[in-house]
């Protein structure tokens, strides 16, 4: 089956479920408008996931492009990722920021300026999108094999003395020592990605986000499904828990891409295209010279950029 005929079917679903979610949840009902989203959202969600599913999956068959060739540059990020990332940005920034605006209303026991009805609102819409686009990536980087990010298989020691080099040096220093690490070596060429996104800032990203969306799903689920009050109480301490962790994670990210020495990372994530002088400084690893340099007679097999076609 094409791929814009999986989308199609995809969409066609998920308006479906979206139409039949708001017939069911109008009428006289016993409960008010945060309730009613809250039910919304939660009947939503499988149509959601997989609307998700069926992108992923048009995304990941969908036919490949010839590759373009830049002078000077190299791409580093498919469009896909680009777009995929800023949405994601998006949604966690909105669920982070309605989020807190929620707990530290019942934490300071103060009244609001904006009805909360509304917070709660933007907050289901931004869990919307943000389970939309984790189940599309989810399913395009597996059906494709992406592991960009991932560290491979027997390639741990390697990867944490390229951190050891990359961290400040005290940090970096005890860490190579509780590990029996020799920095004396040359640390491992960098390649595509940094050994600290590879075994720090990916994996907080998978932890952090994964934490917030199971115990989230199953607090929306809650007035569907019984869950048990003890249960209940632990999935809202460890949402709280994994806001605060992604809050602190959204913070190192920014901290970490806005340096001046990583600045080309940034100009990078915001459209798909890294220079070539600076990915040969700082990504050696990677094998982009000969890719980005203009005066090439044959274009040779270009590099795979993260996150599917072009």
């Amino acid at each position: 089956m094409r791929p814009v005929v999986i989308a199609v079917i995809g969409v066609a679903l998920w308006v479906i479920g979206f139409i039949v979610s708001v017939v069911v949840g109008s009428g006289n009902q016993p409960w008010g408008q945060t309730l009613s989203d809250n039910f919304m959202f939660a009947r939503s969600l499988p149509f959601t996931i997989g609307l998700g599913v069926a992108l992923g999956y048009a995304l990941a068959t969908w036919p490949r492009s010839a590759a373009v060739l830049r002078a000077g540059s190299v791409r580093r990020f498919a469009g896909t990722t680009v777009w995929l990332h800023w949405l994601a940005t998006l949604a966690v920034l909105l669920g982070l920021a309605t989020g807190a605006w929620q707990y530290l209303k019942g934490l300071l026991d103060v009244s609001s300026p904006v009805p909360m009805a509304m917070v709660y609102r933007v907050h289901y819409i931004a869990a919307s999108l943000l389970v939309l686009v984790i189940a599309l990536m989810l399913t395009d980087w597996w059906m494709r094999g992406e592991n960009a990010l991932g560290v491979p298989k027997g390639g741990w020691i390697r990867t944490l003395r390229g951190l050891s080099h990359e961290l400040p040096r005290p940090l970096g220093s005890s860490l190579a020592y509780l590990l029996g690490l020799d920095l004396r070596r040359a640390p491992p060429p960098t390649e595509q990605f940094t050994s600290y996104e590879k075994a720090i800032s990916f994996p907080t990203w998978v932890i952090a986000l994964g934490l917030i969306t199971i115990t989230g799903l199953l607090k929306a689920m809650r007035y569907i499904y019984p869950i048990p009050g003890d249960i209940l109480y632990w999935v809202s301490a460890i949402h709280v828990g994994a806001m605060v962790l992604l809050g602190l994670k959204v913070l190192d990210h920014f901290r970490y891409v806005i340096a001046p020495s990583r600045w080309g990372m940034m100009v990078a994530m915001a459209t798909g295209w890294m220079s070539a002088r600076y990915a040969q400084l700082k990504h050696p690893g990677w094998h982009v010279s000969d890719e980005a340099a203009p005066a090439a007679t044959e274009a040779p097999a270009p590099v795979r950029p993260v996150g599917g076609p072009a």
